[in-house]
């Protein structure tokens, strides 16, 4: 993998986990998201500024993976970008979410991260 390579799915994986961050923050503990049918449902969710800030990141994350995927191949580019995913993810939560961050959380993305490794060396 080329160093551009690697900076296109960097940038994949910052706005794919900006938009998890993003859609945790618009419906993250809220019950009724489904409540009253598909239609109330996508409405809730196009006019939630959160929400909308969500789709637009999974937007340019599919920008640059499909980028990514101009130089790496698909079986090591996906769980690299997954992986960098992960660890956003993970910070978030922690972080600004305050979810819990336990040995069992933290030993399943080790593992996951070992996975990746594995699948990405002389992939």
């Amino acid at each position: 993998m080329d160093r551009w390579g690697f900076l296109m799915l960097l940038g994949s994986a910052f706005f794919n986990a900006t938009a998890n961050t993003f859609m945790k923050a618009a419906f993250g503990g809220r019950t009724e998201l489904l409540d009253g049918g598909v239609a109330a449902s996508a409405l809730r969710i196009l006019f939630n500024p959160w929400a909308a800030g969500g789709i637009a990141c999974f937007g340019v994350s599919f920008v640059f993976l499909s980028a990514a995927l101009t130089r790496v191949d698909l079986s090591v580019a996906y769980p690299v970008m997954a992986g960098m995913v992960f660890l956003l993810v993970l910070a978030v939560s922690a972080g600004y979410f305050g979810e819990p961050l336990n040995g069992y959380r933290l030993s399943g993305i080790a593992a996951i991260l070992a996975g990746i490794a594995v699948i990405s060396l002389r992939g």
